[in-house]
């Protein structure tokens, strides 16, 4: 090397060890400011976001390599100056009482000025209760913080906070956001991309575990910058969470909040909407469990799904159906591909059923809103277990599409802390009109519907009615009399069968047909008559890796679909979790992380 090379070499090199250096600063410098006395929850939300710009400055590091293989290809030059003004931003205590009027004073009564120790069991045990979350779902992060300090021969400085106005540490909280925006604005769009969707994980997560509107709340706070993937969805799945807790649905033992201090996210009313059945206007004057129609009401296109409860447990499944219509009245979002519930119908004499053990209840679902649907029209209902048969067949960039659709749809239901039940392609819409048909590939959907059995993960379960062809869909340990509380992966194996259906584009039934019998070894399909006990057992066998692989027509999966669809199927079906209260959805994010890459 030259000497001129050399020189350079020896210059990036300091750059690069000063650069080290300001950044352990800088994470001792977020510690000690989440480790101050707080002045209440106006506090606890500063340090909660502190909290989140300290795992992402962790994460920039790790990009770039910072402690191991340095990148040659950043501007260290810049990098130092960027460093160097976040730690003083966050250690500095004068420059911090001077420019934003937040003082930080020593704890200990006498004014002496005391260390903690930088461990981290007291990182973990002094943070919030959101910085606890995130440190038990990255246990890394406290570890790596507590190595840093240790590495830097740093203390951490027992303090409280003298004077702290809400503005002020707005202000600071700002300015580290945008040296942390300007760290990440040197990384190559790969590791930018990379960066987002870990942060958005992560918080995905955390609204997962969480029990606290608060810490809710901050996430939806968060979700306003940019420097998180796809924050409009995580917004919504931390909406549907708060929404949830306010109701009352939380797990009581779990829970950090009285009832009275759980808030509605902030700009909108919960609002339970009864609507009139005088206003509706419908072909049939009968209704049966379960079914599904087009109608009118107040003259706009709408769906009815039907709901009998028994009359001995009225007051328990009303208040389900209650439940359910504000859930489906906050799903904006386009990330959460089901209708818009405009109310509930409530028991009325022109549609109470037959049976009089039976009330009959029904939610509404705008299509007006859901489909953009004019108000004149009248659209063709198809459901997708019907579409198999239609001349038109889908590509597999389009199948790709359906199947990610339900897959997010699942994921946004499971983060927020609720379970479908009824996942299946007879619950998975599209509406035909004039204008917007299936055959000319421009229908409006898919739709997740199906919803009547719905249910947060915490409440008792409601025994579904045993439909045989629906039967099939459902997980073998959530069928038989012993069979245990319904939970997330009792979904996924149902969306793991759609998904099966939507890769090889036929009906479940017609699938598990084309298995040989054990007594005849030959399909039954085209036998004209379903043998339901056959295809129940060939729908257990599907829990067997090594079958389902060896099999003919299931293996074909691959073929028709891709390896990667196929990997997205088995992940569905052979996911397990024996706590029904387990809050883990990463099998739910990896489905749709995979299906994401096959879409275009």
């Amino acid at each position: 090397m030259s000497a001129g090379g050399l020189e350079y070499a020896a210059g990036a090199g300091g750059l690069i060890s000063l650069s080290l250096t300001l950044f352990r600063g800088c994470i001792q410098g977020f510690e000690i400011l989440q480790l101050a006395a707080h002045a209440g929850s106006e506090a606890d939300n500063f340090r909660c976001k502190l909290e989140v710009e300290q795992y992402r400055l962790m994460q920039w590091a790790e990009r770039v390599g910072l402690e191991e293989q340095p990148s040659e290809r950043l501007n260290w030059t810049l990098v130092r100056d960027i460093l160097k003004q976040m730690e003083a931003l966050l250690v500095d205590t004068q420059a911090l009482k001077k420019k934003y009027h937040l003082d930080l004073v020593p704890a200990d009564s006498k004014g002496l000025v005391s260390a903690v120790s930088s461990s981290a069991t007291t990182l973990m045990t002094s943070k919030t209760s959101f910085g606890k979350l995130l440190s038990k779902l990255r246990p890394d992060f406290p570890l790596a913080s507590s190595r840093i300090i240790d590495e830097s021969n740093g203390s951490i400085k027992k303090l409280k906070w003298a004077v702290f106005d809400r503005a002020k540490a707005a202000n600071l909280l700002s300015d580290i956001v945008h040296f942390n925006n300007s760290l990440h604005g040197l990384l190559d769009n790969v590791n930018q991309d990379f960066v987002k969707s870990a942060l958005a994980s992560l918080l995905r997560d955390i609204i997962s575990h969480s029990n606290a509107t608060s810490e809710l709340e901050i996430i939806r706070q968060l979700l306003t910058s940019s420097h998180v993937a796809a924050p409009a969805a995580v917004a919504s799945a931390a909406s549907l969470k708060q929404i949830r807790l306010v109701l009352g649905l939380g797990p009581n033992l779990n829970s950090v909040e009285e009832p009275a201090q759980r808030a509605p996210p902030e700009g909108i009313k919960i609002k339970l909407i009864q609507l009139k059945p005088l206003l509706l206007q419908r072909e049939s004057a009968r209704c049966s469990p379960g079914a599904r129609e087009l109608a009118r009401y107040k003259a706009k296109p709408v769906v009815i799904e039907w709901k009998f409860i028994d009359k001995n447990r009225e007051k328990e499944l009303k208040t389900r159906v209650d439940q359910v219509a504000i859930l489906l009245a906050h799903t904006y979002d386009t990330s959460f591909h089901s209708l818009h519930c405009i109310g509930f119908l409530p028991k009325d004499a022109s549609y109470q059923p037959e049976d009089d053990n039976s009330i009959c209840y029904g939610l509404v679902f705008d299509l007006t809103i859901s489909a953009n649907i004019p108000t004149h029209i009248v659209p063709v209902l198809r459901p997708l277990s019907t579409l198999f048969l239609d001349a038109r067949k889908p590509s597999l960039n389009e199948r790709s599409a359906i199947a990610l659709a339900i897959a997010e749809t699942v994921l946004q239901l499971h983060t927020s802390g609720w379970l479908h039940k009824g996942i299946r392609s007879d619950n998975v819409l599209y509406f035909d009109t004039k204008d917007s048909m299936w055959e000319f590939g421009n229908a409006n959907g898919p739709f997740l519907a199906g919803y009547e059995y719905a249910r947060p993960t915490t409440a008792h379960t409601e025994a579904m009615p045993a439909i045989a062809e629906h039967e099939l869909y459902r997980h073998p340990r959530s069928q038989g009399l012993t069979r245990p509380n319904f939970r997330r992966s009792f979904d996924l194996f149902a969306l793991g069968c759609v998904l099966l259906e939507i890769g090889l584009w036929s009906s479940l039934s017609d699938i598990l047909r084309l298995v040989p019998s054990e007594s005849s070894k030959t399909s039954t399909r085209g036998s004209g008559r379903v043998d339901w006990a056959h295809l129940q057992h060939e729908k257990t066998q599907l829990l067997q890796t090594e079958d389902f692989e060896r099999r003919g027509d299931l293996a074909g999966i691959a073929f028709h679909a891709g390896k990667t669809f196929q990997t997205v199927i088995l992940m569905c079906l052979y996911a397990d979790d024996d706590d029904p209260l387990d809050e883990d959805i990463s099998v739910q994010k990896d489905v749709v992380d995979l299906l994401r890459q096959l879409k275009f």
